[in-house]
């Protein structure tokens, strides 16, 4: 899980917890390109594409209204957890064998920046060079690994500002420029992904979710200030995946060299967080089980500026380990559970150094997850519960939603994010005063 915990602190720049209110109005006249995020009505959408014989392009808009309150007396002065109005237009086309994407959002955040914000979600060309070989270069949303919310082998940036605040799930991984070279081959395929400039979470910084600094009593809206990678080719991210199906069965195995993508190491020069360089090594299956899908996934992170673990300025290397199920257990009612294991290596070396006046995590930090999704009235009401606990540390993260498609065009959304914890210092318990409501009113031309 890509939240920023350190054996020798807890600050948590990335996950939020609060209760947000939120509306968005969106429509759709033709979905441009296959969409990555999440969404249970995806093929219930009408497939009215504009094309003609010279001209032959997908396109789509939306456009969504968007408010969340905090459900108690939260340090934040604005008063809101979101307030936006968003508005995506999408278009693709064939050229030949060559495929172009490009989805633009343009945005109105009320909450944080109160101005109006233009951005690629995507803008990309994939073309094959070969007949076992593809690239795609440009503006992209990429993701791999087999966990639910839970993320041991995906570096790609996430925002965890969009998660806590009640945005579509869709908007939790951010998009890169980032170029990705595939190539498929009977007996294995490969893809590699090469971001040159490091790219990375939209975290919990202060501007719109409190947070705890380390031994603190009371939750901060200051502002966090981290110092970015030099910006050099040495300092991109390279991601590399080699996969494998058979007989049913889906097997990967995971590298990456780069950085941790949330700043979780603290120049005590300055005190300003940074991000430190990291090495990871994993892999996965996906199976057929009990009538499910189970899957089980493994990573070793590499601190490389702390190998023998006695820095307390930088995190320790950790192992994860990931065991997920899945299951319909009647008509339209899906069950999902996962267990994440944690182990913090050189633990003893790290207490040692420890200073006394910081926090030290436990050698192992278990979460248990579970996901409840039931679809009715012809699947228009889509109700789902996520929800994050920590059996050693008794922390809670909350994440109820009802939605409802009108029509074509029309959809709402009720949800919350709710925390709950013992103390600031743990991860989820941190974020109790950001607890919120949101809802979502959605118009697809």
């Amino acid at each position: 899980m890509t939240v920023l915990r350190n054996i020798r602190w807890r600050h948590v720049s990335g996950a939020c917890l609060g209760v947000s209110l939120s509306i968005s109005i969106a429509s759709t006249h033709t979905l441009a390109s296959p969409n990555e995020g999440p969404d249970p009505w995806a093929d219930s959408w009408p497939d009215s594409n504009w094309t003609d014989s010279a001209n032959p392009i997908e396109w789509g808009a939306y456009s969504e209204l968007a408010l969340g309150v905090f459900r108690r007396a939260s340090p934040n002065p604005d008063g809101n957890s979101l307030a936006e109005w968003r508005n995506q237009f999408s278009a693709s086309r064939y050229w030949g064998e060559h495929y172009l994407s490009a989805k633009l959002d343009i945005l109105y955040d009320d909450v944080d920046d109160h101005s109006l914000q233009f951005s690629w979600r995507e803008l990309y060309i994939d073309s094959p060079l070969t007949d076992s070989i593809n690239v795609r270069f440009g503006q992209q949303v990429l993701t791999w690994g087999t966990g639910d919310f839970v993320f041991l082998n995906d570096f790609f940036p996430k925002n965890w500002q969009a998660m806590f605040s009640g945005r579509d799930d869709e908007y939790l991984k951010a998009p890169s420029a980032s170029i990705k070279l595939s190539y498929y081959n009977t007996a294995f395929n490969a893809d590699i992904v090469w971001t040159p400039q490091f790219h990375p979470d939209i975290y919990i910084s202060g501007e719109r979710f409190a947070y705890a600094q380390p031994n603190s009593r009371e939750p901060t809206n200051q502002r966090l200030l981290a110092d970015n990678p030099e910006d050099r080719i040495s300092n991109g991210q390279l991601a590399m995946r080699l996969s494998k199906q058979h007989n049913s069965v889906e097997y990967a195995a995971y590298f990456y060299n780069g950085f941790y993508t949330q700043p979780n190491s603290i120049n005590p020069e300055n005190n300003r967080y940074y991000f430190s360089t990291l090495n990871a090594y994993g892999a996965s299956i996906r199976l057929p089980a009990a009538g499910g899908i189970a899957n089980a996934e493994f990573a070793y992170w590499q601190s490389r500026d702390d190998t023998a673990g006695t820095d307390p300025f930088r995190p320790n290397s950790q192992i994860k380990m990931l065991l997920g199920f899945e299951r319909e257990l009647a008509s339209e009612f899906t069950l999902g559970l996962q267990w994440l294991s944690e182990l913090t290596l050189d633990y003893t070396a790290a207490r040692s150094a420890q200073p006394e006046n910081l926090p030290l995590n436990a050698r192992w930090h278990h979460t248990i997850s579970l996901r409840l999704n039931y679809l009715s009235m012809q699947q228009k009401l889509h109700w789902s519960l996520f929800t994050f606990y920590s059996p050693d540390e008794g922390d809670v993260y909350l994440k109820p939603k009802v939605s409802y498609r009108h029509n074509d065009h029309w959809s709402f959304t009720l949800g919350m994010n709710e925390f709950s914890g013992r103390n600031l210092q743990q991860q989820w318990g941190q974020f109790e005063p950001s607890s919120n409501v949101y809802l979502r009113v959605r118009f697809r031309f």
